[in-house]
């Protein structure tokens, strides 16, 4: 796979060999940048990172940070692989845990003092079989006011229905569809 804009555009990254990690195809992922627009200084967060081209990708745009979680340590190697490959250990931060232990973590609670609102983009991309619209509407108290979230999932589905979001757009791409969602105000 390659980086396909930025400052680290046409770089070649590595992908998992696992049957467990579905790609985001090109043509998904500038999709996704697309309608995201301009993302120079942002912070996003990458949820099942998977070959971890979703962060790649926002950090060869700008982003200031990409936080990006993986499940599957086989396959959080690679991605740790290529952080250091393309040299961008700098922004990059991979935490290899299941998405719902993240959640559950002390920091990631209501009552911690850390601040809920960090991130300015957020992509989701599970498994198909594994949509959970609980666990996605979780994320949404992490974005900030004006963020956004990205969920992809299967073009059969309809779009996943999340707490304190309005769907802002809805895009399909052959297989997979993307349901861009923004807070209510």
């Amino acid at each position: 796979m390659k980086i396909l804009s930025g400052s680290l555009k046409s770089h070649r990254f590595e992908q998992p060999k696992s049957s467990s990690v579905r790609p985001l195809s090109d043509k998904v992922r500038a999709a996704i940048f697309d309608v995201s627009g301009d993302i120079e200084g942002l912070v996003v967060l990458d949820v099942y990172a998977g070959s971890g081209a979703a962060g790649f990708e926002a950090l060869s745009r700008g982003a200031a940070m990409v936080e990006a979680i993986e499940g599957n340590p086989s396959v959080a190697r690679v991605i740790q692989a290529n952080i250091k490959a393309l040299n961008i250990d700098w922004g990059y931060v991979l935490h290899v845990l299941k998405l719902e232990t993240w959640l559950g973590l002390p920091a990631n609670q209501a009552d911690s003092d850390r601040p809920q609102a960090r991130y300015d983009l957020i992509i989701a991309d599970p498994p198909y079989a594994r949509l959970d619209d609980d666990l996605l509407s979780r994320l949404t108290r992490f974005l900030t006011p004006e963020g956004l979230l990205v969920v992809s999932h299967s073009s059969k589905l309809p779009s996943p229905v999340l707490e304190l979001t309005e769907l802002a757009r809805h895009k399909v791409y052959g297989d997979t569809a993307l349901s861009f969602y923004k807070l209510v105000s």
